[in-house]
């Protein structure tokens, strides 16, 4: 589980950077997001977006997956 804590200028501005560097939508507070076979819950609420790996494909590890969406969930 990543938890990232934001204001919300902060979550608006890094859903909006997700969308344009890696084509993935936020819908709302709270959905899932599917990448690569990987699909993972989010939910943003109190200032912390929290995202958990919900599948993955088997070859690949829970902390790359966490890695990488760290990487992508930067702020901003």
């Amino acid at each position: 589980m990543i938890q990232i804590p934001l204001t919300p200028a902060e979550f608006a501005a890094t859903a909006a950077k997700l969308e344009r560097q890696q084509g993935i939508t936020l819908s709302g507070p709270e959905g899932k997001i599917t990448k690569m076979g990987v699909t993972a819950g989010y939910k943003y609420e109190n200032g912390v977006l929290t995202v958990t790996i919900l599948d993955k494909p088997f070859f690949v590890t829970t902390d790359y997956c966490e890695e990488q969406l760290k990487g992508w969930l930067a702020k901003a």
